[in-house]
């Protein structure tokens, strides 16, 4: 921005060039007085003048000094001076009609400088006039003319700037005007050269500064703006006066310098307190940072408003100002002054002192906390000089008086918001008065002028955010979702973190039914992540999650989030959240918590004891049930009951204490109430039963008078106390009770529970409690009478429990309630329908179509495509109606071609003309579509596949049907859920006839599975018949046929090379015995009795000869089928016998085998045991000869005659022989030793004579005389086969050197046995 009073009052001065002493020394220089030398009076002399001081100058008119300065012929620079005591009084107005007329006598007196002079300080006040939004003439500009007034006075400035330039092309204050006028009308470009050109040819001139710093902030360049605004004020203290500290204020603020912006928009202030930019600033900064925790929020508050006021006193026609003003008073509660309000508790109506002027919704609040509306339909009432006027909302907490009301001025905010909108042309400011507009009209519910000032809003300043999201709300209001989605999309192209546009989006895109919902939920979630303790987000995430029912559970797991984080808050859960809660649950299945969220959400509705309170003298006591709790109390009737002595085990007759000429008729309860006899959870609950007053004799005879109470139940008798010996004189001989009476409450009387009640009624219809569902639902009637919901709920339940006459009444008295209405004449159609009243329901259907209610107009269609479908059995209508039910399908399916049931339709229709493929093309895609939600679709694939002669696929088509209607409760067509099942098990029982007489077709051993299919179908119609409510003569029919030819299949099996057994001929005969008197008794009613069967005579009379014959062929058949199985049981037991003769055959001989392996085990131990005593032997032995060697050794020491260790080594020798004879295995293997006995013989033999020959040698080798003389293993351990002396002799020598001695001993061996 460019500071334009400093720069007009410089471009009068014409000083534009100063030099650096004047820049150091710089003085505030203010024009004292305006002399103007008199030229025109005849008596006039040399020295005579007019001089007009400053405070004079109010009270001379413009006009009347330009009148005096051109009748005095006054010099150019006389009128400059002039302009310029106006502007520094800031009548820059003025000032600028003293320079335009100056322009005109501009080529009559005046040098060169001082035109050039007038000429661009007119140009300059002609660029502040259109800044200021003024007419080039009188008056202020209006709405419609301020574009073109601003062009008048940028054409003018642009003009003197020309004229200008002519006189002098280089005088500065021309260049600097050139370059306001560039910036005024956007070319940044031009008006920074223009600028730079002057600063330097001219050095720092304070207008170019100015200009330039202005510049650099159209360019978002605010750190250079900002050093260029410090030049200014360094350099011209002074001079630069309180608009170049805004500026730099300005630029502070956007780099985030709120302390150094602030300050200063202080000091602009405190140098010209009329300053409005800097008494907006100030008090805008100061209400930023503002506390609201702070004890002087409310003071600080008050006097940053009052600063705007100030503003707005100064300079009434300031649209900034103004515009803050508007939004101050927009939040802003005023005081109403006249009279005060009495409210009562739980009423909604209120009365002041005084008469007020209230309208209809307009928005109020009483006292400091209760906001309400007036309400819609009430006008207020003034009589005796006060004011009753009717609230929306119930006053919740006690009775009080002389309360102050509050009210929104929204009248204050549209006057300051006009009057903004017309002070300015700047787009931008103007939408922000636009956008006030707006919000006022959209808080009054006015949604079409709301929506009309947005658009206009954001067409001026498509930046501007809040204007966009509200033009959004009011399009989503008006339904208009793609449109409201695109606004919303553009907020946040501005203000990607907005959180409230993330959600807005969100909810939306989810509305719109995308097939890809992540991009919808991806929104949700970043609105949470921004705001994760925000509870208002995840409940939009709740919201938009519980559209579909696959996403059921995860928005019960949001809403129970959002329910966290309230509670956390401690902020009160809304009935509404509790109820969608319970409404989820409901949906899933999950019952019992459905219940208690609906009894939260009632508990959240009471807010004290108001509606829970119940009368002990209330006539409407229709709610007893025990499940409906929570509309009905106990109630102290203040009487007590007498429990009898005489009767210890309890008695169902209980006397009231009291006098016994007691009028019945005043008692407080009545026969049938339910009451409580007794104080708390321990009262015993039942029903009088009767009231009377008499006389009775007791059990001695005795007669007692009084008045009696008889009950349902027997009243148990309660034990008595323990007493004190004092107290025990003085104790009674009866025990009292009080007595309680049931009565209803008042929560029904508040219309936000009704809905809560309603559903409460249909979760007991989904649990299986019929009773007190219709309890409730008559209770919200009886409350309020035109809820027509439970007139369609009540007519459901009595058509459901088959009492269609109260079906019929329910629904006549929703039609009286509301007539005309959709639901009620959609359910009365259904009704002909179900009862096969095609004329009443077609009449009815037709009226609903006659309303063109869109989603009712489709519904009423598709129903008269399915009456007229329904009608094809009519020979001569059959291609009319079948054209007419096509003609309605493909109406719908014009409109909308995603009905699945108009498709579903269609098929049918296609199906009926024989055009399979097209059918089955058909149904599939109705499938994919509906997700098998419609269960038709698979039954009428199922009808397609069998026509196909596709069996599997046809029975797996019926069977998920059956599961699909069984097992979630999907609607079905027929009367009765067991109708329905009887005709499908049919078509799965002639699936299976069909698919078994197809097989027969081959008539060889391929047709084997016709029989287990036959069986099949018969098991399917018993099935059917069972479910049948009703004797079905055909399908006892179908029955016998299909024994028929389940026999017949059975029969001819021996001809088709199969496998049969007595049994199955047995059954076959059974069943043709069991149909024939069947068959023979239809045969007898439809002959004898003449009623009507829809079966031929003709058919049933050859179904019997046939089944008569096939008994005779059965019977043959199964005593040849006897006969062979007689014979194949003989066979098979001499097979038997065989088989186990061998089998005890092959025992014995494993049994013989195991003996003789034990045998052979004991042998071998026997033989262990006699090598381990020949070991002990043998252990003895060694350490014989190791005392002898050690005797022998120390005598071979002392001689030397031999080396050590020879003798050790021969020895070991030896006993190594012995030890490898001691474990030979050979008699472990005895079967290698049978077969090759004679080999192994031959092999031990050489061995044995090797081992004999070194020996020798060995013996040769260490003669010395002291050997030991060999020992033989005949001599160790007696007498042996040679076979085992062989062996033996073959162990030594095949065992290992690791066992021989190591250590030196063993180094002189070996190196004597090297050599």
């Amino acid at each position: 921005m460019v500071a334009a009073d400093a720069v007009m009052a410089e471009a009068i001065r014409g000083d534009a060039s100063p030099t650096l002493e004047e820049e150091e020394e710089e003085e505030e220089e203010t024009l004292k007085s305006l002399v103007i030398p008199v030229t025109s009076s005849a008596s006039g002399g040399a020295g005579q003048f007019i001089e007009v001081f400053p405070e004079e100058l109010p009270e001379v008119a413009p006009s009347v000094l330009v009148q005096i300065l051109a009748d005095e012929d006054a010099p150019l620079s006389t009128w400059a001076d002039a302009a310029l005591l106006y502007v520094q009084q800031k009548r820059e107005r003025e000032g600028s009609e003293i320079l335009t007329s100056a322009c005109e006598r501009e080529e009559q007196c005046g040098n060169r400088d001082h035109r050039a002079r007038v000429l661009a300080s007119a140009g300059i006040a002609c660029l502040t006039q259109a800044a200021s939004g003024n007419h080039a003439g009188d008056g202020e500009p209006s709405s419609t003319s301020n574009s073109n007034n601003m062009e008048e006075w940028r054409a003018m400035a642009d003009t003197r700037f020309m004229r200008a330039g002519k006189v002098d092309q280089l005088f500065p204050m021309t260049w600097v005007g050139k370059g306001m006028l560039n910036l005024s009308i956007g070319r940044i470009d031009q008006a920074r050269f223009f600028f730079e050109t002057t600063l330097k040819q001219c050095g720092r001139v304070l207008p170019a500064l100015l200009g330039m710093a202005a510049v650099r902030m159209a360019e978002l360049k605010f750190q250079a703006a900002l050093d260029l605004y410090a030049q200014a004020m360094t350099h011209f203290p002074v001079k630069s006066g309180a608009a170049t500290r805004v500026g730099f204020g300005l630029a502070c603020y956007k780099l985030g310098q709120v302390d150094r912006a602030k300050a200063a928009f202080t000091r602009a202030h405190e140098m010209d307190p009329e300053n409005v930019e800097a008494m907006v600033g100030c008090a805008i900064l100061e209400l930023k940072s503002l506390d609201a925790s702070s004890p002087s929020f409310r003071q600080q508050t008050e006097k940053a408003i009052k600063l705007i006021s100030m503003a707005n006193l100064v300079h009434h026609s300031n649209a900034m100002v103004q515009n803050h003003l508007a939004n101050h008073y927009f939040w802003k509660w005023t005081s109403v002054p006249a009279g005060t309000i009495s409210v009562t508790k739980d009423s909604n109506i209120a009365t002041s002192t005084k008469p007020m002027s209230l309208d209809p919704s307009e928005r109020i609040r009483i006292g400091h906390e209760f906001e309400t509306h007036v309400a819609d339909d009430d006008e207020p009432d003034s009589t005796d000089g006060n004011t009753t006027f009717q609230m929306k909302d119930t006053w919740k907490g006690p009775s009080e008086s002389g309360l102050k009301l509050w009210k929104k001025d929204y009248d204050r905010v549209v006057a300051l918001a006009k009057g903004a909108y017309n002070s300015t042309t700047v787009q931008e400011i103007q939408a922000e008065s636009l956008f006030m507009l707006a919000r006022v009209f959209h808080v009054k519910d006015d949604m079409e002028n709301a929506c009309k000032f947005y658009d206009r809003a954001c067409k001026l300043a498509p930046d501007l955010s809040p204007a966009r999201f509200g033009l959004a709300q009011t399009l989503i209001w008006e339904e208009h979702y793609d449109e409201a989605a695109a606004h919303l999309r553009l907020v946040l192209g501005t203000c990607a973190n907005a959180t409230d546009a993330l959600a807005a989006l969100g909810l939306l895109e989810v509305k719109a039914g995308k097939a890809d919902r992540r991009e919808a939920f991806a929104y949700l979630k970043k609105a949470i992540d921004l705001e994760p303790l925000n509870p208002d987000l995840v409940l939009l995430e709740a919201l938009a999650l519980q559209q579909q029912e696959i996403d059921y559970p995860q928005a019960l797991d949001r809403y129970h989030k959002a329910v966290r984080l309230l509670e956390s808050q401690d902020t009160p859960v809304p009935f509404e959240v509790l109820t969608n809660i319970g409404v989820l649950c409901h949906e899933t299945k999950r019952l019992d918590e459905a219940l208690q969220m609906y009894k939260r959400a009632l508990r959240a509705l009471d807010d004290g004891t108001a509606h829970i309170s119940s009368l002990l003298d209330s006539t409407d006591n229709h709610v007893r049930h025990k499940d409906n709790d929570m509309f009905w109390n106990f109630v102290d009737t203040n009487i007590q009951l007498e429990y009898s002595p005489k009767k210890e085990d309890g008695d169902s007759r209980l006397k009231v204490v009291g006098d016994s000429d007691v009028d019945v008729s005043a008692l407080p309860f009545k026969v049938g109430d339910h009451v409580r006899i007794g104080e708390g959870p321990d009262g015993v609950l039942s029903e009088i039963l009767e009231i009377h007053s008499t006389s009775e004799a007791d059990a001695d005879g005795d007669e007692e008078e009084g008045v009696f109470l008889r009950f349902k139940d027997t009243i148990a008798t309660p034990e008595r106390k323990e007493e004190t010996d004092d107290n025990a004189s003085s104790s009674s001989s009866t025990l009292l009770a009080s007595l309680f009476v049931k009565r209803s409450n008042k929560r029904l009387d508040n219309p936000s529970a009704i809905s809560v009640a309603f559903n409460l009624a249909r979760l007991h219809e989904v649990a299986g409690r019929i009773v007190p569902a219709v309890e409730l639902h008559k209770a919200i009637l009886r409350r309020h009478p035109s809820y027509v919901n439970s007139y369609l709920r009540l007519a459901c339940i009595a058509r459901d429990c088959g009492s269609l006459k109260d079906c019929s009444e329910w629904l006549k008295s929703a039609c009286i309630v509301a007539p005309g209405n959709a639901e009620v004449l959609t359910l009365v159609g259904n009704l002909h329908l179900s009862l096969c009243d095609w004329a009443p329901a077609q009449s009815v259907f037709d009226q609903l179509l006659a309303q063109k209610v869109p989603n009712v107009e489709a519904y009423s269609m598709l129903s008269l495509g399915n009456i007229y479908f329904n009608n094809l059995k009519t020979p001569t209508k059959y291609s009319k109606h079948l054209h007419h039910a096509a003609d309605y399908y493909k109406r719908i399916l014009s409109k909308d071609k995603a009905n699945a049931y108009a498709a579903n339709g269609l098929g049918t229709v296609l199906a009926e003309k024989g055009e399979l493929a097209k059918a089955k093309a058909c149904f599939d895609r109705v499938r994919e579509v509906s997700g098998d939600t419609i269960p038709d679709t698979l039954l009428n694939l199922g009808h397609i596949y069998l026509a196909q002669k596709k069996h599997p696929e046809a029975l797996q088509m019926y069977q998920s049907y059956m599961g699909r209607t069984q097992n979630t409760g999907a609607p079905i067509t027929s009367k009765s859920q067991d109708d329905d099942d009887a005709q499908v098990l049919l078509y799965i029982a002639f699936a299976y006839f069909d698919w078994a007489r197809q097989t027969e077709l081959f008539n060889d051993a391929r047709a084997a599975p016709a029989d287990g299919r036959y069986k099949m179908c018969i098991s399917y119609i018993e099935k059917a018949m069972k479910k049948s409510r009703k004797e079905n003569v055909t399908l006892r029919y179908n029955w016998c046929m299909a024994k028929l030819q389940a026999a017949n299949c059975v029969l001819q099996k021996l001809t088709r090379n199969i496998r049969r057994t007595a049994k199955e001929v047995q059954d076959a005969l059974i069943g043709l015995e069991e149909s024939l008197p069947v068959v023979q008794t239809i045969i007898k009613w439809k002959t004898v009795e003449l009623k009507k069967i829809d079966i031929r005579t003709n058919m049933l009379n050859d179904f019997v000869s046939h089944c008569q014959a096939n008994i005779e062929s059965a019977r043959s058949h199964l005593s040849e089928e006897l006969k062979k199985e007689a014979e194949a049981k003989e066979l098979r037991e001499l097979q038997r016998l065989e088989a186990e003769t061998q089998q005890k055959e092959r025992e014995m001989e494993a049994l013989m085998q195991k003996e003789r392996e034990a045998k052979e085990l004991e042998d071998r131990e026997k033989k262990a045991k006699q090598k381990m005593d020949k070991v002990s032997a043998l252990n003895d032995t060694w350490k014989q000869q190791a005392a002898a060697k050690a005797s022998t050794k120390g005598d071979r020491k002392a001689d030397g005659d031999a080396p050590p260790g020879v003798l050790e080594e021969e020895d070991e020798g030896n006993v190594d022989n012995a030890t490898a004879a001691l474990f030979d295995d050979d008699s472990d293997s005895d079967d290698d030793g049978k077969l090759l006995a004679s080999e192994r013989r031959e092999k031990k033999k050489a061995e044995a004579n090797e081992a004999a020959k070194k020996d020798d040698d060995d013996d040769v080798l260490f003669d010395d005389g002291d050997a030991q003389p060999e020992t033989t293993e005949k001599d160790l351990f007696g007498e042996s086969s040679d076979e085992e002396s062989d062996e033996e002799l073959t162990r030594v020598e095949k065992r290992p050197i690791e066992d021989s001695p190591s250590g030196p001993d063993a180094k002189k061996r070996r190196v004597v046995e090297e050599e």
